[in-house]
């Protein structure tokens, strides 16, 4: 993706425009990846979230206003396909906006130790079909001395502008008995939203169980297990199990 990333002041402020991931900069944390223990979207991105497509034009912008407070404000184009770089999606002027406000305790612990708070909104897809929609995401992440590492995340939306669900919240920890091992827990539940889905859709429940064990400095392996309750888009099945094996090799 073709953009520019500018930091000042020690990063304490920073903006990115051009081509971006709006789940990279949208309530991140530190399980916002795939390096780490989760492997469910739910636990990665709120399902109550707004998004778009990968690569979308877009701008953000974020700073610490005060040694533990920041704000910040996101633009995307609320078309954007993956993948795609098309300026005819752009010039339909329908937009992901959001802005947040997040708090530390130390700068230097901003990465684990944090409280921050997202309000999105995203206009109508006219040519597409799908409405409007709002919401807003509380996420917070804690380390507990050099083993534990915890979190806890909610949302709520109207269920518009295509969000898989109206209500979510979620929790995990992680649990780092030596180097190169980590046991990561997590629990989660949705609300599927009726706009996207339509009426009648069960309650959702995950819970995701996952063990890292880096073998070499440059290779690790994730077993992961998966159990998913009342699978809304599987109406015929109470639980379904989902087993993974992750490799990642580091250049």
């Amino acid at each position: 993706m073709l953009n520019w990333t500018q930091g000042f002041s020690d990063h304490r402020f920073g903006y990115a425009v051009g081509r971006l991931a709006s789940d990279v900069y949208s309530d991140s944390f530190v399980f916002s990846t795939f390096s780490r223990g989760y492997l469910n979207r739910s636990f990665l991105f709120n399902p109550t979230q707004g998004s778009t497509g990968v690569g979308s034009l877009g701008v953000v912008a974020k700073g610490f206003v005060t040694d533990q407070i920041w704000v910040g404000g996101h633009m995307y184009d609320g078309n954007a396909a993956s993948g795609d770089f098309d300026l005819d999606t752009f010039r339909q002027h329908e937009w992901l906006k959001e802005v947040e406000i997040g708090w530390a305790p130390l700068f230097a612990r901003r990465p684990t130790d944090r409280i921050q708070f997202l309000y999105w909104y995203k206009d109508e897809r006219i040519e597409a079909g799908v409405s409007s929609g709002k919401g807003w995401v509380v996420t917070a992440s804690y380390q507990t001395g050099e083993k534990f590492l915890s979190f806890f995340r909610m949302g709520r939306s109207n269920g518009g502008a295509g969000v898989p669900a109206e209500k979510a919240a979620s929790a995990g920890v992680e649990y780092s008995p030596r180097a190169g091992r980590a046991l990561t827990v997590g629990l989660g539940w949705a609300r599927p939203s009726k706009d996207t889905y339509g009426p009648g859709l069960r309650d959702e429940y995950v819970t995701e169980l996952s063990y890292r064990l880096q073998l070499t400095k440059n290779f690790s392996l994730l077993p992961d297990v998966q159990i998913v309750f009342n699978p809304a888009r599987n109406p015929a099945e109470d639980r379904v199990w989902v087993l993974g094996l992750r490799a990642s090799l580091a250049l």
